[in-house]
C-alpha cells in the first residue's frame, strides 16, 4: 500500500456548497412590462422611487440596495464610486470562506454563476481577476434585498412583489447547487436573520420521544449542531455546516451522514410556519393545512411560500465508528480500485452506513465512512472483505485506522476534511441519484461512465458524493411522509460533478459549458443509471424531464397543490415544481412559455 500525504489540491478544494444557475448574458433592454412576464428594471411598470422607499419603512428600513462586496475592488459600481483598497483585501481574503459568503446579502457562492460580476483578484489587489474584465456590472444580480427579521417583514415583500409584478428570489445561505436563491431583476428576500433555536422534549402524538427542535429560518446546521450535540441530541443534516436547516435542504428531500438510520431530511419535519402567496401567515402540519406541510416535505425548494421556521425531530446520540481510506493509482488499477469499491455500495448501506467521497482521475478520498451504532467489528466485517479484495487486485490504496466515537459529534469534529467547507469556485454541477438496482445491475457500467466523463475534458470534471440509502432508515412505499422521488427509499448514491469552465466566459461560452454539461456529461450517467433518478438539489439544473427524474411519481400531487396555494404563480424557481409555464429568456426576463 501507498500513501501520498500531500492530497491533490483539486481534491482538497472540492467545495461542498452552494453555486448558483448559468444564465444568459444580458440582452438589449426590453421596451415595457407585461402581464405575459414579470415586471423588470427595464420596464416602465418597474416600481418608483416612492414605492421603493414605502416598502423600506414598512420593513423598518431592511431594504437595501444591491451592492456587491467585490464593488470594492473596482473603480466603480454601476456609476457609484466603489474603491477602498483596504475593505478590497478583506473581501478577497474571505472570497472562499462559506461563512462569510453566507451572511452577504444576494452574491452566489461562486462567480461564475452570477457571471463573474465584481469578484476580487485573489491577491486581493484591486481589479478583477486575471484574464477578466475590469468592471463591475450588476450581471445576474438582484437589485434589492430584504433583510427580513420576522415573518412581517416577509409578509411585506410577498405583497410587494405580488402587487408590483415582480419576480421573488428567496435566499438563506446561498448553499444552492442549483442557483434557484438568485435572480436577476427580483426582490431577494433574504431569511438569514431569522436564527431563533428553541429545543422541546415532549413526545410527539406519533410515539417519537427524542423531542424536538424548532428553528428560524436562517439557521444553518453549523448554529444547531453545537447545541444539541451539548444536549446529548443528533439532528439530521448535511455534512457541509453552511446549509440551512428550514430551506431547500428539507424542502427538496435533503440528506446526510445519519439518513442511513433516520431517513431523509425532510422526513425529520413536524411542522412549518409559512407565507403564503397571498400574504398570509399560516402554519402547516399534519393537523393543519396537511397537504402543504406535506408538499413542504421535499415537493419543491422556493415554490410554495417563504418559510420562516420549522420544526425537526432530534434523537438521542448514536454511538459511531468511522474510517477514511484513499485510493490513488494510476489507469486502470485506479479504475478497478473505484469500481472494488463502487459495486458493493449495498453492503456499506444496508447497514446504515454512509460515505462521503470526493474524486478525481487517479485519486479517491472517502473521508469519512460514517457507521452509526456500529461496533468496531461490525464496521470491520463489512470493511476488511473491500481491503482485502483492493490489496488481490494490487491496487494502491491507504486505510487509516478505524475510529470509534461515544456520540457523532465528535466525529464530525474530529474527522471530516475541512477543506471541503470552501466555496468560491469557477464550477458547474450535475449529479445523479443512483439506485440500489442500478448500482447491483450495472455497478461496472457507472464506474466507465465516469472515467469516460474524466477522460472527456482531463482536469476540468471532478465527482464527489455519498453512498447512504435514507430506505435503510425510513420505509415510505407510498411516499405518504415525503413528497421525494421513490428512488430515495432505494437509493446506493447521490452522486454530483463538477465541470470546471475557463473563468469569464462570455454568452456563448457559458451555453457551451450548459451543453457539455447536461448532453455530454450527464447523457453518460443516464445512459448508465436507467432506474435511478436526480437529487432536485445536487443536479444539473438544465436537467430534462426533470419533473420525471427530481420527483417522479410524486409530482402531479405536488403540482396540484403548488395551484392550489399559488394559483397566480407569484413563487418561482428555475425546475423546481410549477415553473414549467415560465421561463429566463435571453434578456434575462422572467416570462411565460
Amino acid at each position: 500500500m501507498k500513501w501520498t500525504t500531500a492530497l491533490p489540491a483539486a481534491v482538497l478544494a472540492l467545495p461542498c456548497h452552494a453555486y448558483q444557475p448559468l444564465a444568459r448574458s444580458p440582452g438589449p433592454p426590453s421596451s415595457g412590462g407585461s402581464s405575459q412576464c414579470k415586471c423588470s428594471p427595464v420596464d416602465p411598470c418597474w416600481p418608483s422611487n416612492q414605492k421603493w422607499s414605502s416598502l423600506n419603512q414598512t420593513v423598518g428600513g431592511r431594504l437595501q440596495r444591491v451592492i456587491p462586496p467585490g464593488a470594492v475592488c473596482y473603480d466603480s459600481f454601476n456609476g457609484i464610486p466603489t474603491a477602498d483598497p483596504a475593505k478590497c483585501a478583506v473581501v478577497a481574503a474571505q472570497w472562499t470562506n462559506s461563512t462569510w459568503m453566507a451572511d452577504q446579502p444576494t452574491i452566489p457562492m461562486t462567480t461564475h454563476f452570477s457571471n463573474n460580476t465584481c469578484a476580487p483578484n485573489p491577491a486581493g489587489v484591486p481589479g478583477p481577476p486575471a484574464g477578466c474584465p475590469d468592471q463591475c456590472l450588476e450581471g445576474f444580480l438582484s437589485p434589492y434585498v430584504i433583510l427580513a427579521e420576522n415573518a412581517n417583514h416577509i409578509k411585506a415583500g410577498v405583497n410587494f412583489a405580488r402587487q408590483n409584478n415582480l419576480r421573488i428570489v428567496i435566499r438563506n445561505t446561498g448553499h444552492d447547487f442549483m442557483g434557484r436563491s438568485s435572480g436577476w431583476g427580483a426582490l431577494v428576500i433574504n431569511t438569514h436573520r431569522l436564527n431563533s433555536i428553541q429545543f422541546d422534549s415532549k413526545r410527539l402524538p406519533d410515539g417519537h420521544t427524542g423531542g424536538t427542535v424548532k428553528v428560524g429560518a436562517g439557521v444553518m446546521f453549523q448554529d444547531v449542531y453545537p447545541k444539541a450535540w451539548a444536549r446529548g441530541l443528533d439532528v439530521l443534516g448535511g455534512e457541509c455546516p453552511t446549509v440551512g436547516m428550514a430551506g431547500g435542504f428539507v424542502q427538496g428531500g435533503g440528506q446526510g451522514p445519519l439518513s442511513g438510520i433516520y431517513g431523509v431530511g425532510s422526513d425529520q419535519a413536524v411542522s412549518f410556519d409559512v407565507v403564503l402567496a397571498n400574504g398570509d401567515i399560516v402554519t402547516a402540519n399534519d393537523k393543519k393545512n396537511s397537504d402543504l406541510f406535506w408538499a413542504l416535505k421535499g415537493g419543491g425548494m422556493g415554490t410554495f411560500g417563504v418559510v420562516t421556521s420549522a420544526t425537526f425531530k432530534t434523537y438521542p446520540t448514536v454511538p459511531v465508528v468511522g474510517m477514511t481510506l484513499i485510493i490513488a493509482d494510476q489507469g486502470d488499477k485506479f479504475w478497478e480500485g473505484v469500481r472494488i469499491w463502487y459495486t458493493q455500495a449495498s453492503k456499506y448501506t444496508e447497514k446504515g452506513m454512509y460515505h462521503w467521497y470526493s474524486m478525481a482521475d487517479g485519486f479517491l478520498q472517502i473521508q469519512p465512512m460514517v457507521a452509526p451504532n456500529l461496533t468496531v467489528a461490525e464496521f470491520n466485517a463489512v470493511i476488511d472483505p473491500l481491503l482485502a479484495q483492493l490489496t488481490a487486485a494490487n491496487v494502491s490504496f491507504t486505510a487509516f485506522p478505524v475510529q470509534s466515537f461515544a456520540k457523532f459529534g465528535d466525529l464530525y469534529e474530529a474527522m471530516w476534511e475541512k477543506t471541503h467547507w470552501a466555496s468560491g469556485g469557477n464550477i458547474y454541477w450535475g449529479g445523479r441519484m443512483v439506485s440500489q438496482r442500478d448500482v447491483r445491475e450495472r455497478g461496472d457500467d457507472i464506474v466507465a461512465a465516469y472515467r469516460a466523463m474524466s477522460d472527456k475534458y482531463p482536469g476540468q470534471v471532478l465527482f464527489g458524493g455519498h453512498l447512504v440509502n435514507p430506505g435503510n432508515g425510513v420505509k415510505d412505499p407510498q411516499q405518504k411522509i415525503s413528497a421525494v422521488h421513490p428512488v430515495w427509499r432505494d437509493t446506493a448514491d447521490i452522486e454530483v460533478f463538477l465541470y470546471l469552465p475557463p473563468p469569464c466566459q462570455n454568452a456563448e461560452q457559458r451555453a457551451e459549458t450548459e451543453r457539455r454539461v447536461t448532453y455530454e456529461l450527464s447523457s453518460l450517467l443516464r445512459d448508465a443509471t436507467p432506474h435511478s433518478a436526480v437529487y432536485p438539489n445536487e443536479g444539473d439544473i438544465n436537467e430534462p424531464n426533470w419533473q420525471r427524474e427530481f420527483w417522479g411519481s410524486v409530482y402531479p400531487k405536488v403540482l396540484r397543490i403548488k395551484k392550489k396555494y399559488d394559483p397566480k404563480d407569484v413563487f418561482w424557481a428555475k425546475a423546481s415544481t410549477g415553473s414549467e409555464g415560465w421561463a429566463v429568456r435571453d434578456d434575462l426576463k422572467l416570462c411565460k412559455v
